[in-house]
């Protein structure tokens, strides 16, 4: 991770029972700390380093935020999603052995080390190695998405309305500096279902899937994205479909709308539909 990120702290006002218990829930939090869930928060958008960071909670009373349970880090990620800054948000995670594989993570508090009881990194993450220090701990939120992309759940999306063929949307999608839309989870897939029904355009919108192979039966479809292709792990495509064959090659995709936007296949250069981008 790089430098010069931001502070985020977390203060038990009188005392930590107080804060942590919660028929104390209402106890009131002092500035700069507001209360959030059970326990007193500030999170400052100053840009400061890790160890500066750490500092600054002690001196104004607290320590880095610990997210023991898996509750509280949900908790406060909603949260910072919501407040969609786009900023980075130091925590009181810390690496206290940059020797062992992984490291050995444990929140950092009023003197005492927990270890982390869950795994909630990134993909890749930690990464950290001896020669290489990567001791401190943020919670990373991508930055805010530049138009034509809009946020939407977990990713910057941009649905246009332009009828194309799925060929030139692949190419549009990859001159915006995006591509096809994946939708590599089944949750992903329903959100944007959903999205697309309230929008109520009437139109089809392509996606990222494709055939890789026309002379399988049902098609062998996979997610491409910025030069791999991953294997469909889930059958969300609509009544008889995929369709395709050797003789009648379908292997672009799309949200058909008169399915109430299921997936089917389709003809990739004289077929047009709108198109959907993520970045």
């Amino acid at each position: 991770m790089h430098l010069g990120y931001y502070v985020f702290c977390l203060c038990c006002v009188v005392c930590f029972s107080d804060c942590s218990d919660n028929q104390n829930t209402n106890k009131a939090c002092k500035p700069p700390f507001r209360r959030f869930a059970n326990s007193c928060y500030y999170i400052s958008r100053d840009q400061v380093w890790g160890d500066e960071a750490f500092a600054r909670c002690i001196n104004i009373g607290g320590y880095l935020a610990n997210f023991e349970t898996l509750e509280e880090a949900m908790l406060m990620k909603q949260k910072l999603k919501k407040m969609n800054s786009g900023l980075h948000f130091f925590v009181g995670g810390r690496n206290i052995n940059r020797r062992k594989a992984g490291g050995d993570w444990r929140w950092i508090k009023n003197g005492t080390m927990t270890k982390m009881t869950y795994f909630a990194f990134g993909n890749n993450e930690p990464d950290g190695i001896e020669s290489n220090k990567q001791d401190c701990m943020i919670r990373c939120f991508d930055k805010a998405c530049k138009p034509p992309f809009h946020r939407f759940a977990n990713s910057c999306y941009y649905i246009s309305r332009d009828q194309v063929w799925g060929d030139e949307a692949f190419a549009r999608c990859i001159n915006i500096g995006g591509y096809l839309a994946n939708f590599e989870t089944l949750e992903e897939a329903m959100l944007m279902k959903q999205k697309l029904k309230k929008m109520n355009s009437g139109l089809h919108f392509f996606v990222g899937g494709r055939n890789i192979n026309k002379r399988k039966p049902g098609g062998d479809w996979r997610w491409i994205k910025k030069g791999t292709m991953t294997k469909m792990s889930y059958f969300a495509f609509g009544n008889s479909e995929p369709n395709g064959s050797d003789r009648s090659a379908e292997d672009c995709m799309f949200f058909y709308a008169a399915e109430y936007y299921r997936f089917h296949d389709v003809y990739c250069d004289n077929y047009n539909g709108g198109y959907i981008c993520e970045k």
